[in-house]
């Protein structure tokens, strides 16, 4: 018996037990890869067909060495490692000595309609020549091949296999807890996940209705790690989908018959169980459970059971290694393994899409980097999700400094963080000062922007819903008014009437009951049996709660959703949101993350990370808040409303002259390199940084010679101003401007705000003893 040592609780129950004996074996990494079905090459340096006979293992083997079966298959030795049963290696005298190994069918062993290990004594009958034909037209990668079948009399019935010789899953995993090195360290998981897409290729292949086949006793022992690929290596327990055969209790589904019938979801509950078993997730229930939403938003502590269930992982994870990764690895897992079969995953492909989702997770978090492949289940949204962060300051933020008596003093945004964004929790972001703190989007604007289901391809309509536009949803409704109520079409219908509703001036409660009623609708053309497991209807209860302002409600069907479809990065966004409107940035930051390091050209995540950083606070918030807005891809369409960020976050920070030379710096680059081009918007992001400069000159934060410096090194085109003076004048004429964009708001509702605007103009603009046209 071994133990992990360090764990620090000698509470503890021992990792495992009775560890199999380790053979000589080369492990080669394989390179970084966003492929998630790369694996180590591992080559045993002890081949079974280049050692030498034992003679003990020999003695009363019903089958010595040099014996021949059917004229053609000379025996070698035996092979009986991997829990393969009673198999020999064998020369294959017809086919130039290639190796073979004979499978020997004993009814007590089970064949292809062989017994289940629990009491069933009449099902006891020799596999039939048509099953046997069955197995040897197997064709498929990740399963042994099957070269013929025969008979001799010594022994009965016999299968002949490929050879190979490779280490096993359980071997695999014991390598691993002795030498993690060997697999990455933490890559392993990744590894563990490529393991599972490469198996549920074959059982794809198995599950396929031209040949309605099961595999059956899925495990570790059951499946050889070949070179750099995988094989399922007992083909005996494979059989015809609901017929009794070999299961194994520790990874049997509970749904299986008590003579081992099983169907194709009970083998993706046994490659569940045999991932899990790899990675170690004992307690996967606690852990699937917990998530990072459960509990309070404070850091997990060494006694947590987070931290508890990664240090008694195979490879223990390090302490920065709790990010989102590893729940959704445990969920991906809780899910394949539910009691209930509607619980579980439908398909080896659904199973698959899942798998690939979580491995570009950890994958993305373990190297900070992308990561990306565009999700099969949600169509990416056109929205920041930005809260307005990614926009210029509207000009009412100046006229509302003007009507608290700001006048020529200091405004929101520099240093105290008023207008009511400094909710939340957090600490210093390292500014000198309170940390100015940005408000997460409203609930309303958030079930509008997030991204949208994409439409079920077996739906009657499917072909119709995927040519529509969404830019005006009420006009959408009188179009799809007369079409039939497909599942897809009443979802459709359900998100347009929520949009209708939100608009200015609407009727919101009538309206949002109108959506109800249409996802009501939905539920009903799904059917009672479907309903309750499909994840779209949690998805639009979430965004009905969110713009009825039901955050909470919102955060468990959403929730939900994760549960059911781990690998996804929409229900993370969507948590995202919850958590940060609940006052819980550490979860924020948690999903943000695990959602912008797999694909930093998502806006929201981007937004949602720097939000949450600076909430947060500490020494490098305000760096790992701006970092996260500069990681958004040139390419990607929230490129410039992430850099209008960035300058508004920088400018909101800045303490001194390399700060305001950094922001004016970016400002020029947001201007002539990153897209900000309307005029208007140019001009109110010169107001806010010609106004951030001139407080630090206010407050002595610097000096007349740094605000020349700076001038001197910024972009000759901004015509940044080298004097407090003509700070002044270009102030002046900046909310004359900010006046004029006021007052052409519609329904008259700027005018207000404009004279405000004026007022505060006039009385900033610097005295003189005459005029002069022209001059700045």
């Amino acid at each position: 018996m071994e133990s992990r040592e360090g764990d620090g609780d000698s509470s503890l129950p021992p990792l495992f037990v009775a560890l199999p004996p380790q053979r000589p074996a080369r492990v080669v990494l394989p390179p970084e890869s966003p492929d998630p079905t790369v694996l180590p090459e591992i080559t045993l340096l002890d081949r079974a067909v280049s050692r030498g006979d034992d003679p003990d293992a020999l003695r009363g083997l019903p089958l010595p060495p040099d014996r021949l079966l059917a004229r053609q298959y000379r025996v070698v030795r035996p092979l009986g490692y991997g829990g393969m049963g009673e198999v020999y290696l064998a020369l294959d005298t017809k086919v130039g000595g290639r190796e073979v190994a004979i499978k020997i069918l004993r009814p007590e062993n089970g064949g292809p309609e062989g017994p289940a290990p629990h009491p069933a004594p009449d099902s006891a009958d020799h596999p039939l020549a048509r099953e046997r034909q069955e197995l040897v037209e197997l064709n498929h990668d990740d399963i042994i091949r099957v070269f013929n079948y025969g008979h001799h009399p010594d022994v009965g019935d016999f299968l002949v296999l490929q050879y190979v010789d490779g280490p096993t899953l359980e071997e695999v995993r014991t390598r691993a807890l002795l030498h993690p090195e060997e697999f990455g360290g933490a890559r392993f998981y990744e590894f563990v996940l490529a393991y599972g897409v490469r198996f549920l290729a074959g059982l794809a292949y198995l599950h396929a209705p031209e040949r309605g086949k099961v595999y059956g006793d899925l495990k570790p022992s059951n499946v050889m790690h070949d070179g750099s690929t995988t094989k399922f290596i007992d083909v005996g327990s494979v059989r015809r989908a609901g017929a009794p055969g070999l299961t194994t209790a520790d990874y049997r589904a509970p749904t299986v018959g008590p003579r081992g019938e099983s169907t194709s979801g009970d083998d993706l509950f046994s490659l569940g169980e045999t991932l899990r078993h790899l990675c170690g997730l004992d307690d996967l229930d606690a852990l699937a459970d917990l998530s990072p939403l459960a509990g309070s938003d404070a850091v997990p502590d060494a006694r947590s059971p987070q931290v508890h269930a990664a240090r008694r992982m195979t490879v223990p994870l390090p302490p920065d290694g709790l990010g989102l990764g590893l729940f959704s690895l445990a969920r991906v897992l809780r899910r394949a393994t539910r009691p209930e079969r509607a619980d579980r995953f439908a398909t080896a492909r659904e199973m698959d899409e899942q798998l690939r989702g979580v491995f570009r997770e950890m994958r993305s978090l373990r190297l900070r980097t992308e990561t990306f492949e565009p999700s099969p289940l949600f169509l990416q949204s056109a929205y920041a999700l930005d809260g307005g962060l990614g926009s210029p300051p509207p000009p009412r933020q100046w006229a509302a400094e003007a009507a608290r008596g700001a006048g020529g003093g200091v405004p929101d945004g520099y240093g105290a963080g008023g207008d009511g964004r400094d909710s939340g929790d957090g600490g210093d972001s390292g500014d000198g000062g309170a940390a100015v703190r940005y408000p997460a989007p409203a609930p309303g604007d958030t079930a509008q922007e997030l991204p949208v289901p994409r439409p079920d391809p077996d739906d009657a309509l499917h072909t119709g819903l995927s040519r529509l536009g969404d830019d005006d949803p009420a006009a959408l409704l009188q179009h799809t008014a007369d079409w039939p109520g497909t599942p897809e079409v009443e979802l459709l219908r359900c998100r347009l009437t929520l949009r209708v509703a939100l608009r200015p001036g609407a009727q919101v409660p009538p309206q949002l009951h109108d959506a109800a009623v249409a996802l009501g609708r939905a539920e009903d053309a799904i059917g009672p049996t479907a309903a309750p497991y499909d994840w779209r209807l949690d998805w639009h209860r979430g965004l009905l709660a969110l713009a009825a302002d039901d955050v909470p409600r919102a955060r468990g069907h959403f929730d939900r959703v994760y549960a059911a479809i781990p690998g996804e990065y929409a229900p993370k966004l969507a948590l995202g949101h919850c958590a940060e409107r609940l006052g819980r940035p550490r979860e924020a930051l948690t999903l943000y993350e695990g959602v912008r390091m797999r694909n930093p050209s998502l806006g929201g995540a981007a937004f949602g990370a720097a939000r949450a950083r600076i909430a947060l606070g500490g020494p490098r918030a305000l760096a790992h808040a701006v970092e996260a807005l500069d990681a958004v891809a040139q390419h990607s369409r929230h490129r410039t409303a992430a850099r209008v960020a960035a300058v508004r976050v920088c400018a909101d920070h800045v303490r001194g002259g390399d700060d305001l030379a950094e922001v004016v710096r970016r400002l020029g680059r947001l201007f002539f390199a990153h897209g900000l081009t309307d005029e208007q918007a140019r001009l109110r992001m010169r107001a806010h940084v010609w106004e951030g400069a001139r407080v630090l000159l206010g407050t002595g934060a610097v000096s007349a010679g740094q605000l020349r410096e700076v001038a001197r090194g910024a972009d000759a085109r901004l015509r940044f101003p080298a004097s407090a003076r003509q700070l002044r004048v270009d102030l002046s004429g900046f909310w004359l401007g900010l006046a004029q964009q006021a007052a052409r708001e519609p329904g008259g509702a700027g005018a207000a705000v404009a004279e405000l605007l004026l007022d505060r103009a006039y009385a900033i603009r610097p005295f003189g003893l005459r005029h002069a046209r022209g001059a700045r």
